[in-house]
């Protein structure tokens, strides 16, 4: 079942690689923010969960010119799009590498910094995925990690369930270290904030989802909008943890 989702994950987002970046506007911002917590290190080992199409590895690669870099996805699409945009700041200094954040490869030599954004949420259990990337890093190694927050999306959460239809958004559980939040209205509508989850391929629904029928869909839009003025509010986590 496990392996089925993370196809499903890899494909949604893998379609959307070559045009992600037109669309992610607010992961951007995310990766920005998440990035002015890095902290001074030297020729540091850094691995990075979820690369996508590098908007925080960019980051990683100008914080750190003389680090060492291991960047993941579960998308090869990603990967690969990730390789191009950061170009030469990798330099040689860079491994790309598929890999399912929930089964960090046990070959990885330790890390002084582990860095994620808007990955984790993906994983089938966060906490056990945290767990296992800070067994991963050196004794003084740090985590970094932007995520959804457990209050994102309620307002099409509680329209759905209102209307007793089924619910398909990924929730995450309390995770350990939050240091900052932040809580943001982006879109203009229902509708809008739809299409953008589809636009950057975030729309692999829970296990066990069944999926709306249009005249469910509609219904539910319309309602939302009736009901919030379309206003869907994204919880953003930022978190850090040591080594184990």
């Amino acid at each position: 079942m496990q392996y089925a989702r993370n196809f499903a994950i890899a494909r949604s987002f893998g379609a959307r690689a070559n045009d992600y970046e037109r669309h992610a506007d607010l992961q951007r911002s995310i990766a920005d923010r998440l990035a002015l917590l890095l902290p001074p290190l030297e020729a540091p080992r850094v691995l990075e969960l979820g690369c996508g199409t590098g908007l925080l590895s960019r980051h990683l690669l100008a914080q750190y010119p003389d680090g060492n870099f291991v960047f993941t996805d579960l998308a090869q699409a990603m990967l690969e799009q990730c390789r191009l945009n950061v170009g030469v700041q990798a330099r040689g200094r860079t491994r790309f590498t598929l890999m399912d954040g929930s089964k960090p490869d046990a070959s990885l030599e330790t890390f002084d910094l582990i860095a994620t954004s808007m990955a984790l949420h993906w994983l089938s259990d966060p906490l056990a995925s945290l767990s296992h990337l800070r067994s991963l890093l050196a004794p003084h190694g740090l985590l970094l990690y932007a995520a959804l927050g457990p209050e994102s999306f309620t307002e099409w959460r509680n329209v759905l369930d209102a209307e007793g239809l089924p619910n398909g958004v990924i929730t995450s559980p309390p995770l350990p270290g939050i240091v900052a939040e932040e809580r943001s209205i982006v879109d203009a509508s229902t509708l809008h904030f739809l299409r953008r989850m589809k636009r950057v391929g975030g729309t692999t629904p829970r296990e066990g989802y069944t999926k709306l029928s249009p005249g469910q869909l509609r219904r539910a839009i319309r309602s939302a909008d009736a009901k919030t003025g379309g206003r869907i509010t994204w919880h953003i986590i930022y978190g850090r943890l040591g080594a184990l």
